[in-house]
């Protein structure tokens, strides 16, 4: 598969037990493929964190940008919720989520300054992020990401 973001090929990288597809090395995006988002515990969203802040390739936002499973669909761009702070690229046909580089910490900002109550998964991610800010993570080598 390829990068919606930067036309790299995405790896596959185990993160708390889920196999996700990342583009590491490159932009630092990581391609969700329907439910897997819901399913972030905390262990997988501190493994995540990691990849999201160390991105290689800076990308344009605003490009339209074409889903890694469907063959010519084009993902679209929605708000993380109803705050209106975090775009998210999904796709229409199969579900899949693309989360470009930063917009973990993005969302865990705003989940963290929200009042409302959040899903499961942006809990997790939000925990972990704590836990990242309490003890900065150790360099990461991508061979055990």
């Amino acid at each position: 598969m390829k990068c919606p973001a930067c036309k790299n090929p995405l790896l596959e990288k185990d993160a708390g037990g889920m196999t996700l597809d990342v583009c590491y090395g490159g932009c630092g995006g990581i391609w969700f493929d329907a439910t897997e988002l819901e399913r972030v515990n905390a262990r997988a969203a501190t493994t995540l964190h990691t990849i999201w802040s160390v991105p290689v390739k800076n990308v344009k936002l605003t490009e339209p940008r074409v889903c890694p499973r469907c063959p010519e669909q084009v993902l679209d761009r929605k708000w993380f919720s109803d705050l209106k702070q975090v775009e998210i690229d999904q796709c229409p046909t199969c579900g899949g989520i693309w989360l470009d580089a930063g917009e973990f910490t993005r969302i865990y900002n705003e989940i963290k300054g929200a009042k409302v109550t959040s899903p499961t998964w942006a809990v997790a991610m939000g925990e972990a992020a704590q836990f990242l800010q309490e003890k900065p993570p150790a360099s990461v080598n991508p061979s055990h990401v």
